[in-house]
């Protein structure tokens, strides 16, 4: 092996050690550079709510502020102190404002931080008022992906009226649809009747808020008694009567006086005769949907039988009117699977025409 002269050796070592060592002092300048701005960032920080160098006082309780900071953060607050408001030449500015609500959104004008795990969900919205004001959209983003991650029936009638003032379209997109699956229990809840007029219509109008119609009537019953001087019209005019059983149309909503009588009697004649009725429906597809849930349709139904048999198969939505979609061999052990052409069905039955039915195993697949 031949060997380097030892001169050359030394400028290399001695090459690779300046590269070495000028990228210790690089990576040093960097480490020392972010030190600094960590620095900087935690001074700032340190002057929220601090009356060091304050310039400017907020609300009843002087609440203490800079206007460089607040002005550099919001251009609200920039017209407020630097353009040709009075409160530009005033010390003490006074905004008519949720105290605790102003101190969230200092603390993030100052840190970028934001503790929306800390508050109730109204004071929250507190918070988002703020920052749709103060023109914050980076704040609105985030308590909107807050509070879309946190609803609940208690509180996703509140959450459902401000993302609609405020046009968060994807929060009252989520709002709709964790409405659509908890139907049930947002119908028996007070928080509803906190639902604005325009909120109710579109809740109403979804085919996907397949609640007992029943229930709704009675809710916006209800929601009528507790805002008066609401046009309720509309709202009743969503409300689908012919799902209705002949009973409920008689002894709840014929005493009520909100319909006439000839507009009961034809969703009487609608429920006798059972067809093209106004089903509340969705798909789901992937999902089993041998529930008693409503179903838009076309789907596929899965029939496994321990021995071979000849079965009838029919759909119904009340258990009175039942379609017949035809009869079908379902031999020993195996999957057969029978399409059923468009038609919206909460009920499924299967019936034997050769002999018993033993351990069915039945699946209903929407099939897109």
């Amino acid at each position: 092996m031949q060997e380097l002269p030892t001169s050359l050796c030394s400028e290399g070592q001695d090459s690779v050690l300046n590269k070495r060592k000028r990228k210790s002092q690089k990576m040093s300048t960097q480490e020392n550079n972010s030190d600094e701005i960590r620095g900087i960032a935690s001074d700032i920080n340190r002057l929220c709510m601090n009356e060091l160098y304050l310039d400017v006082e907020v609300e009843d309780q002087r609440l203490p502020g800079h206007r460089y900071i607040l002005a550099a953060r919001s251009e609200y607050f920039r017209a407020l102190l630097y353009g040709d408001m009075a409160e530009s030449k005033e010390r003490e500015i006074r905004l008519e404002v949720p105290v605790e609500a102003f101190r969230v959104i200092l603390e993030y004008i100052y840190s970028d931080k934001l503790p929306l795990s800390t508050l109730a969900v109204d004071k929250i919205i507190d918070v988002l008022v703020l920052a749709h004001l103060y023109g914050l959209k980076d704040v609105e983003t985030a308590i909107s992906k807050y509070l879309q991650q946190n609803l609940a029936v208690s509180n996703v009638i509140v959450i459902l009226n401000a993302a609609r003032l405020y046009d968060l379209d994807q929060l009252t997109a989520g709002c709709l649809m964790f409405m659509d699956n908890n139907m049930v229990d947002l119908l028996k809840h007070d928080s509803i009747q906190m639902l604005s007029k325009e909120s109710f219509e579109e809740v109403l109008g979804r085919e996907s808020f397949s609640a007992p119609e029943v229930e709704i009537f009675r809710t916006l019953c209800k929601w009528r008694e507790n805002n008066p001087n609401e046009d309720n019209q509309t709202l009743f005019s969503l409300v689908r009567l012919p799902l209705m059983t002949i009973d409920d149309l008689l002894h709840v909503v014929r005493p009520s006086g909100i319909f006439k009588s000839d507009i009961i009697f034809d969703a009487i004649d609608q429920v006798n005769i059972g067809k093209n009725l106004p089903h509340r429906v969705v798909t789901l597809p992937g999902e089993n949907l041998t529930s008693a849930k409503p179903l838009a349709q076309p789907f596929v139904l899965v029939v496994k039988l321990q021995s071979q048999v000849v079965v009838s198969v029919s759909v119904s939505c009340d258990q009175t009117h039942w379609d017949s979609v035809g009869n079908v061999i379902v031999p020993y052990r195996t999957i057969s699977p029978v399409l059923i052409t468009p038609r919206t069905v909460r009920y499924i039955r299967i019936t034997s025409i050769s002999c018993g039915i033993e351990n069915c195993d039945l699946k209903a697949m929407y099939k897109e």
